[in-house]
This record gives C-alpha cells, structure tokens and sequence, in this order.
C-alpha cells in the first residue's frame, strides 16, 4: 500500500567535498487502497556549520485521521463479513443435523443423509480406536441400528483375522498344547470339579524322563517309542490296597510298570473304557475286558494329574467319547 519514491541531490557531495550550503530535498508519496486520494509529504533539510550533525529538518505532514478511519471501516467491514458468513454456515449445518436427527429412521433421503453419513463416521472412528487387542478380547463396541448388520459383519472379519495372525504366530509345540487342551475342555468342563483348577496348568510331554525309568524297562519297550510317563498310585482288586506304580503310554497300549517290570500292559482296542467321578478326587478306572486271559480286569488309579493323564490316554487310544464321569456324592 505504501511506495515511496526518493529523490536527491548534491548532499552527499557536499558533505564529502565540503560545500558549505548545501541543501538536502526529497518527496515521499504515499499510496493507499484503492478509492482513497494519495498523501504527499515534503521533507527538506538544511546543513549548518557543524556538518552532518546539524542537518535540521523542516516536515511537513498532512492530516491523516480521515484516511485512517476509512481504512479502519474497510478492513472492519471485512472481518465482519467474514463472520456473518461462518456463522451461516454454522447454523445451517445444525439445522442439518437436528432435521437429520428427526428423520432418521426413515430410508435414506436428502433431509436425513448428512445425519447417517455423521453416525456412521462417528462409529467407524470410535471402532479404529476400541478394536480387541486379542482373540480372547470379546468387546466390541454397540453399533446404531442402521449398522447393526454391518458391524456385525466387520466384528466377524476382525475375530477372523485376530485368529489368521495367532495361528501363524504360533509353534508347532503350542498348537499341541492347544489341541489337548480344547479336547480336556470338551470331556470335563462342567462335569468334574477339579477341572477348572486345570485350566492355567501346562500338559507336560511327560511327567518321567528316561533317568526316572528303569533301562531294563526301556529295553523290554524295544522300538516302542514312549509317548508320556507318570507315577501313579495302584489299588489292589482285593483288599485296595495303594501300590505306587508307574503308568507308561506308547502308541498302541497303557503299561504298568512295578519295579522295573511291566506288570501289565493294556492294548487301547482291549481297552473298553475309562470312569472316573465328578468330584475333585484323582480317581480313575481302566476298564479292561476280564475273559482275556491275558488281562487282570480293571484298574484303579490315582494321580494328580488325572486330567492330564486322561486326556493324553483318550487321545492317544482314540476313547475320547469313551470317557464316563459318574455323578459323585
């Protein structure tokens, strides 16, 4: 808005080659906005005997309070414009909304679609930020009506991916420990009261390593390769009474093992079932056909371990719909 234009003369000669009168003009013109007349001040300077120092001006300014408070209203009157129009737009944008708001369940129509595309904005965002962070996270966050499908659609694809990503995160050990976990789950949740203190605890590959057993055992094994080992505690068919044992599971039989010997060994297709009751005792019998003469009957076990030791029986002789838990007392 402002241009200045300066024009001189011989001060600065004079000054340098010592002209002792020299005189010093020049003209500034000041240009405002457009619509308002030009202001023109003179300024002219004299130089007295002292030199440089005794340059005293001589200015003369025209008055400037009418042109300022023009350039006031002007700029005043913009800012204001500029508000008037913000504050439509604002009030038609909640007038959007509250008709949106009315009309919402209706289908979708000019009254009500800024309102929709708002709700549905809203959800999506507060969903990015409260996804499950697990597969075992089940919050999800309540959808409005018009979304219901939707978020149902989208909870599915999330749980699904959820799942996808810990399956290929997770060994080969791990999916084991899982699988027999899901089968423990589905022969003794809610059916045996010691169940529930199982869940937190690990299945170990086996409870005896090869120091714990006896070579002459593992020699009379031969190929057979042992799958889990467990000491147990065996009652007697007669008199009951408590014998410490060691019970010894390879693909294709139960073994009893007592000192060093196999006392009996249990084919899984001999094998017709296995009992055991709903308290939270370690109690369990393994139903043995007794016309075979190689076969002693049934046999009374404790351990505590007993879900475990189940679980590992029933997968490994394929009995796990043969498990029987009687109601106890």
């Amino acid at each position: 808005m402002l241009v200045a234009a300066f024009l001189f003369d011989y001060l600065l000669l004079a000054f340098v080659f010592g002209i002792k009168k020299p005189s010093y003009s020049f003209c500034l013109l000041v240009v405002p906005a457009s619509g308002l007349p030009p202001l023109v001040s003179r300024i002219t300077c004299h130089q007295t005997a002292g030199g440089m120092e005794g340059l005293q001006p001589e200015v003369q300014i025209p008055k400037l309070r009418g042109s300022a408070i023009a350039i006031q209203a002007w700029w005043r009157g913009i800012l204001a414009r500029r508000r008037a129009k913000s504050r439509r737009q604002a009030a038609d944008t909640i007038r959007r909304f509250i008709k949106g708001f009315i009309n919402r369940h209706k289908e979708r129509c000019p009254e009500n679609e800024y309102f929709l595309d708002y709700v549905r904005y809203s959800f999506l965002t507060n969903l990015r930020k409260n996804l499950p962070k697990n597969v075992l996270d089940k919050n999800w966050p309540t959808p409005p009506a018009a979304l219901t499908e939707a978020s149902e659609l989208l909870r599915k694809m999330c749980m699904q991916n959820m799942v996808w990503s810990y399956c290929k995160k997770t060994s080969p050990e791990w999916k084991h420990q899982m699988e027999q976990k899901m089968i423990a789950s589905e022969i003794f949740k809610d059916k045996k009261d010691n169940y529930p203190q199982s869940v937190s605890k690990l299945f170990l590959n086996t409870r005896l390593t090869g120091e714990n057993i006896s070579p002459k055992v593992l020699q009379a094994l031969g190929n057979e390769k042992m799958k889990y080992a467990v000491t147990v505690t065996k009652y007697d068919r007669k008199g009951y009474k408590a014998r410490t044992r060691q019970l010894l599971l390879t693909a294709n039989s139960a073994i009893i093992v007592e000192e060093g010997k196999l006392k009996q060994r249990i084919d899984y297709g001999a094998l017709k079932g296995i009992s055991v009751s709903s308290l939270s005792d370690g109690l369990f019998v393994l139903h043995v056909p007794s016309d075979d003469n190689k076969q002693k009957g049934d046999v009374i076990l404790q351990s505590e371990h007993v879900i475990e030791i189940l679980t590992k029986i029933a997968i490994s002789a394929d009995k796990i719909n043969n498990i029987n838990i009687s109601q106890g007392r």
